[in-house]
């Protein structure tokens, strides 16, 4: 008899390995659906889908080709894409192992670990806490020095800056996204870990997560063979168009200023470690990452980002909170340098999804195959991929016409031109050349375009500044100038000499 009820249990443990092993192979071919779907709609050259469920990796895979190219190779699972902000979910890991270790706390004051912090308001560098950096409230502007790479200024650059930014509303009151801000937390992991941001990424997340073929953009971006390269995806009236990105080294500028917000790359594999780490707690193969409190604070909602019918979204830090009709998706985005991508944990299902492009114009399609796959595993019949589909091809609004500025004649070029200086900018120059004014501005060399008056336009790499000359009635020559960054940092003061 107890013979006889061993050789049932071993049938029923037999029937429900077969059993399992149909439903994944069910859910393979569906989420293979799903992706093949979106992909053929969005035309989206190459895509790293992934898809983790109750701590295992049932789908990653690299699907199209690395590029639009004619044979361009085939994508697979470990085909490198930017990460672009979804990179800010592993910087905010690396900030919580610091204060794992004891060094740091999220109620120190950024001061008392970076003394050269320093922001517009004296009150605000002294009360800016640790908790407060990655959450989007200081009271900047929205994007707040996103444009200040195009101009050749760094890391360090940005960081320095912060106390340039005139605060727009009161500190702790208002979302406003902010890439820059992450160059904080880099520099407080850098110091504790005594190595760089992407060595530390390097030795505590990549290496414990068994994370192989994923990396950093600052050695790898130009050199990594299998790659995807961005493309932009442009909606016309015969329907989308998509077109490889022809200013790599412009994208390279801005992605390692903010390399902390936005530059680690990663693949299909890979990603599902990333996933069963936070949906494990923490804990990946019994090793224990991050503390389960950490995780509970990196994922704890702290500021309102937006709201309506279907959802509300708070931020945490590195990380969106959405409770909505799909339940709680703790998730990222990302929108970078040609390339696009949505992380998104699904603590109720023990479910993590990852889809990353290199399409990189709008996050439409992954928001169409991740919301698919949820309600795939919430066994809810929906449609999303039409839904956002139709919703994109939906024709864009009528614009207000242009009201055509009054022209202005300009002075004579020898008015504006001389040596002008900034604190951290440093020294620029505006000077004559074949009658044309140039401006000189660290590694940028670029003719100015008349506007109107006392404005001119210029280049640098893949944005477009006005500059404004501040002329004295009396003297007649331009005293200052300055550049409208979309923030207020002030003038650049002429050098006299």
């Amino acid at each position: 008899m107890k013979q006889k009820r061993i050789y049932v249990l071993i049938l029923f443990m037999i029937l429900g390995s077969l059993s399992l092993q149909a439903q994944k192979a069910s859910y393979i071919k569906d989420i293979q659906k799903i992706a093949t779907r979106v992909q053929e709609l969005w035309q989206v050259p190459a895509m790293a889908v992934t898809v983790v469920k109750d701590g295992e990796t049932v789908f990653a895979r690299g699907m199209g080709r690395l590029s639009t190219e004619k044979n361009a190779p085939a994508a697979n699972e470990y085909t490198l894409f930017v990460n672009a902000s979804t990179s800010k979910a592993f910087t905010a890991a690396l900030l919580g192992i610091v204060i794992d270790q004891g060094y740091v706390k999220w109620t120190d004051r950024v001061i008392d670990h970076l003394p050269d912090f320093q922001l517009y308001d004296p009150w605000v560098t002294d009360n800016f806490l640790v908790r407060d950096i990655m959450t989007h409230k200081t009271g900047f502007l929205p994007q707040a020095l996103d444009v200040i790479p195009a101009l050749g200024y760094g890391r360090d650059d940005l960081y320095n800056m912060f106390r340039l930014v005139k605060p727009a509303t009161s500190f702790r009151t208002t979302y406003a996204y902010c890439n820059a801000m992450y160059t904080v937390a880099a520099r407080i992991v850098e110091k504790y870990t005594g190595l760089t941001w992407e060595e530390a990424l390097e030795q505590y997340i990549f290496k414990p997560l068994e994370m192989d073929h994923s990396t950093t953009g600052k050695d790898h971006y130009f050199t990594a063979a299998n790659f995807a390269s961005g493309h932009r995806l442009i909606k016309t009236e015969k329907g989308l168009k998509v077109t490889p990105r022809q200013d790599r080294e412009d994208s390279y500028s801005w992605l390692q200023a903010v390399s902390p917000a936005a530059f680690v790359m990663s693949n299909a594999h890979d990603m599902g470690q990333w996933m069963k780490m936070w949906l494990g707690k923490g804990s990946y193969q019994g090793r224990q990452i991050l503390t389960e409190e950490t995780v509970e604070n990196l994922t704890a909602p702290q500021t309102i980002c937006s709201w309506d019918n279907e959802r509300v979204v708070l931020y945490a830090q590195g990380w969106r909170i959405e409770q909505g009709v799909q339940g709680k998706l703790i998730n990222h985005t990302g929108l970078a340098g040609g390339y696009t991508a949505w992380v998104v944990l699904v603590p109720e299902l023990n479910l993590g999804v990852s889809v990353i492009m290199n399409q990189g114009s709008t996050t439409s399609p992954q928001t169409a195959i991740i919301r698919q796959v949820i309600d795939l595993f919430r066994e809810v019949e929906s449609d999303w991929i039409s839904k956002i589909y139709d919703e994109y091809m939906r024709p864009s609004p009528q614009r207000e016409p242009k009201v055509e500025e009054e022209y202005v004649q300009p002075l004579e070029n020898k008015v504006y031109t001389g040596t002008y200086f900034k604190e951290i900018f440093g020294e620029s120059r505006v000077y004559e050349k074949n009658d044309t004014l140039y401006l000189k501005i660290n590694d940028i060399d670029t003719p100015l375009r008349h506007r109107t008056g006392n404005i001119y336009r210029f280049d640098a790499r893949d944005e477009s500044f006005d500059i404004t000359f501040n002329v004295n009635d009396k003297t007649g020559w331009a005293v200052s100038f300055t550049i409208d960054f979309g923030d207020d940092l002030g003038s650049f003061v002429r050098v006299i000499k």
